[in-house]
């Protein structure tokens, strides 16, 4: 009784501490908060569950819609719906998370609304 007690504690702590990779995504280990450099691609990570988790990120072709109100030259408001289409290089992920964080899409939306503010159609 006892021996199988400890095989399912060490199955259970080994299946918590590997998180799967799926093909177009990357995986870092973030370790006491700190991203290492390190990428792994698809495939099963191992991390220590206590100290480490897996951080995911697609790096396919995404399509970001945003609805925007546009000005005219006459003063009108143009509704128009723009569709941005990115990609993550996956050399560059690691200092994006580290520089923008998981919320990178919001930055992209946002630094697009900023620039779609000066212009006029």
């Amino acid at each position: 009784m006892k021996k199988n007690l400890i095989i399912l504690s060490a199955l259970t702590l080994l299946f918590q501490s590997c998180a799967i990779v799926r093909p177009g995504e990357v995986g870092i280990k973030q370790r006491l908060g700190k991203l290492s450099n390190e990428i792994t691609t698809d495939g099963p990570a191992f991390y220590n569950p206590f100290t480490s988790k897996i951080v995911k990120a697609s790096i396919q072709t995404n399509d970001l819609v945003l609805n925007l109100s546009l000005p005219s030259k006459e003063g009108l408001s143009v509704q128009s719906d723009v569709s941005i289409l990115y990609r993550l290089e996956k050399d560059k992920v690691a200092t994006i998370i580290n520089t923008y964080g998981l919320a990178y899409e919001n930055i992209i939306s946002n630094v697009f609304r900023s620039l779609c503010g000066r212009c006029e159609f």
